[in-house]
């Protein structure tokens, strides 16, 4: 019996245009290619995306197997295990998943959080997400202790700011290392001296769960074949907020705390799943992220596998808005409507001023506003924000700034 087992983890960041929301048709596949081998049975196994904070799910569609639930979390994966019609030396076989998804971008602006609710410490989301995962997560490690003491005396207790100065500890004191090579136990993490976004995710992780701070991994794969990590923390009666300490190093002048950039598909939150490899064989994978892969095979040991998705753009309207009917005291500013908002924020500026003059908040059925009060032969700017509410959370879903003078 010869088993072979294969995993393959690409942790990258691509510059990708943010706009307020992005849908694609998915097509997700791995390709068994058997080069020598009289096999007489293969288990394929891909996860499968949910709907969630950051993605929106429909028409999901597999070309063979199982969807199963992983115990103990949110996730599932879609198993295809053969016996029979198993593909001969020198044949292929693909097991693919189809689906629609639409995207979210988001930034949270941290001043709407006015109160700081104490965990519930009976609650599912407390107990899944505030543990230890052998040493992956191991929040007795000697460093992880020092640095969360640290940090957490310095943050005076304010569950925020010691999840902000964990973000940035990593940012200033780890490097990007190691890519392509899955996720690592957290002592060869800290003593390596960084990782790759996925390791990265797990110094977070690991700093905000030794202070029983709810936190996970949010596991992607983008729609251009790409691969990316980054964490979650939560806050009692509010909901997750994500935090990209990758992209802090990336660009160490921007704020990637509370911030997504939606263009990752989520295919699993937290690390150190069990699958089921078949009915009383189990397996317990670090990271489940793009494909898994087990065969049998009676004469031969030679199987590749490749991994390939594809995402096409579905068509949507432009929801850039627009400014037009000027007039020396008043302007309109129209748009269409974006998919997913919950409403939009305006805020008028006099050009060259950072304090606006004027900011509104509009239902979601809005799609134009007229400005009053302002002041002829003068320049101004505004600022279009689509917002959304996931759980209790006000989340910005991107920016426009659209300039215009008086006549």
């Amino acid at each position: 019996m010869i088993k072979r087992i294969l995993s393959v983890y690409v942790l990258t960041i691509t510059a990708i245009a943010l706009n307020a929301q992005t849908s694609y048709e998915i097509a997700n596949s791995v390709t068994l290619k058997n080069l020598d081998c009289k096999l007489t049975k293969t288990t394929i196994i891909l996860p499968v995306p949910q709907s969630n904070n950051y993605q929106e799910i429909t028409n999901f569609a597999h070309s063979t197997g199982e969807v199963i639930d992983i115990k103990g979390s949110h996730n599932q994966y879609l198993r295809d295990l053969k016996t029979s019609d198993l593909p001969s030396k020198g044949d292929n076989y693909s097991l693919t998943e189809n689906f629609n998804i639409t995207l979210y971008p988001m930034y949270i602006d941290m001043s709407q959080f006015k109160t700081i609710y104490p965990y519930d410490t009976q609650s599912e989301i407390y107990k899944r997400y505030t543990i230890d995962k052998g040493e992956y997560i191991d929040t007795n490690n000697a460093r992880i202790k020092e640095i969360s003491d640290a940090l957490w005396k310095e943050s005076k207790g304010n569950i925020i700011d010691y999840a902000r100065l964990c973000y940035e500890h990593i940012g200033a004191n780890y490097s990007y290392l190691n890519p392509n090579t899955g996720i690592h136990k957290i002592e060869a993490t800290l003593s390596a001296g960084g990782g790759d976004c996925g390791n990265l995710a797990s110094i977070f992780v690991n700093l905000l769960r030794a202070k029983q701070i709810p936190a996970r991994h949010i596991v992607t794969v983008r729609p251009n074949n790409t691969f990316h990590v980054w964490a979650d923390f939560y806050l009692e009666k509010y909901g997750w907020i994500p935090v990209d300490a990758n992209m802090k190093l990336d660009h160490p002048e921007g704020n990637f705390f509370g911030y997504c950039r939606g263009d990752g598909i989520v295919m699993s939150e937290d690390i150190c799943h069990l699958i089921e490899i078949e009915s009383g064989q189990t397996f317990n994978t670090t990271i489940l992220q793009n494909f898994l892969y087990w065969y049998r095979s009676s004469t031969g040991t030679n199987i590749t596998a490749i991994h390939h998705i594809e995402g096409k753009q579905i068509q949507q309207l432009s929801t850039s808005p627009a400014i037009s009917n000027v007039k020396s005291s008043k302007a309109t500013l129209g748009w269409n409507k974006v998919k997913g908002a919950t409403g939009y924020k305006i805020k008028l500026y006099v050009k060259g001023n950072h304090i606006p003059i004027q900011t509104k908040v509009l239902k979601a059925t809005k799609t134009t506003i007229i400005l009053k009060g302002i002041k002829p032969g003068t320049e101004y700017t505004i600022q279009w924000i689509p917002l959304r509410r996931v759980g209790n959370i006000e989340t910005q879903m991107d920016t426009h700034t659209v300039p215009f003078k008086t006549v």
